[in-house]
């Protein structure tokens, strides 16, 4: 009988030799990111007070967006003509002659005696003169004079599609699943992923593109969708998290229930970005040392490093924030799963150390 206690002795010094080997604490480091995705994707503020401008909300699919026209009525004396603009050709000697053509989707415009002649992308002058010319294969000395009849149809035709809408000049646009809007003449646009600059140049390019100079578009965001976060590991409620609004990474740990005391390994806590990326990202944050930011001086109050906090990064739609185990828990478990189920189960080895993986964990201290 003597002999099994000191076997059980034995046995239970070995095993915690195996547990405090190699468990010294951790020194910490400062925090280390995988690649420049944090430098090029994710501009954080160098402290979380009021006064610091946040960065710049990208629009995500499932937002809703209002576009605002403008139309900016300005002198353009170098206008030329477009495709549907109607042009007006008078004789005043020969009123005969006189017509009113429409630019066709050719660019010309077919005019007694001489047939058709190319208008689109040139001025009223610069018509006048061929047309003087060419008449004067048929008239002596024509007198012409070119004018407009209808000219920017396109402005016309966006003004009357937009005001026919219950919200005048503007027009509510979903952002579709696959990330793009449709608006009039453009039809679809990227928009998720972009800041409202980004979208509010695009849209003023491709308008300026067809030919629409006069035209501005305003952006703004009227509705946002819900932002889906992805939490698990040594938390106490993985899963999916939902908010209406943006979301940290030391917010969304705290949603999920915290993390698990004495397992959680949270300096190496690992995020991974996938939307609007060609390929998942992945970077490391030391959440140990947000929460341990605390520094005393001489006949001073408590005190925290505000420039570390960058580091408590805001979360995208779809982002995924791992919480590994402490490699102190992981040989723990090990252990447990060895003592508890292999040598006392199979031998049926009885001893009043009642070891656990907890007690062990707690008696280390936490990481």
């Amino acid at each position: 009988m003597n002999g099994l206690r000191l076997s059980g002795m034995l046995i239970v010094i070995a095993i915690l030799s195996l547990v405090t080997a190699g468990c010294e604490p951790p020194q910490q480091e400062e925090p280390k990111v995988a690649g420049a995705l944090l430098r090029q994707h994710w501009p954080t503020s160098e402290a979380p007070v009021a006064h610091i401008v946040r960065r710049d909300y990208h629009i995500r699919e499932g937002d809703s967006l209002e576009i605002i026209y403008h139309v900016r009525h300005q002198r353009n004396p170098s206008y030329r003509i477009k495709i549907q603009d109607v042009i007006v050709v008078r004789f005043p000697y020969k009123p005969t002659l006189n017509q009113a053509e429409r630019v066709q989707s050719d660019g010309f415009v077919n005019l007694d005696l001489i047939g058709r002649v190319s208008a689109f992308d040139r001025t009223i002058g610069d018509v006048e003169k061929e047309l003087k010319r060419r008449y004067g294969e048929f008239i002596k000395k024509p007198v012409i004079t070119v004018s407009f009849k209808e000219s920017n149809v396109k402005i016309a035709e966006l003004k009357l599609a937009i005001t026919t809408a219950p919200r005048g000049q503007s027009r509510l646009v979903p952002v579709t699943p696959d990330g793009t809007i449709s608006v009039p003449f453009v039809v679809t646009i990227r928009a998720a992923g972009k800041t409202v600059e980004q979208l509010h140049r695009n849209l003023n390019d491709a308008y300026t593109a067809l030919g629409l100079d006069e035209l501005e578009v305003t952006v703004n965001v009227q509705t946002v969708a819900a932002t889906s976060v992805y939490v698990f590991g040594e938390v106490r409620r993985p899963g999916m998290l939902r908010a209406n609004k943006e979301v940290s990474l030391l917010q969304a740990i705290a949603q999920s229930g915290s993390y698990t005391p004495a397992r959680a390994e949270l300096s190496q806590v690992m995020l991974i970005r996938r939307r609007h990326l060609p390929a998942p990202t992945a970077a490391i944050i030391n959440v140990f040392q947000l929460l341990e930011n605390r520094k005393r001086a001489d006949s001073e109050p408590v005190r925290s490093d505000m420039g570390k906090y960058k580091y408590d990064i805001w979360l995208e739609d779809g982002d995924m924030v791992y919480v590994p185990t402490s490699a102190i828990a992981k040989r723990a478990d090990y252990i447990e799963y060895v003592w508890a189920r292999g040598i006392r189960a199979v031998g049926g080895f009885t001893s009043t150390a009642n070891y656990t993986a907890v007690d062990a964990v707690d008696w280390l201290g936490p990481n």
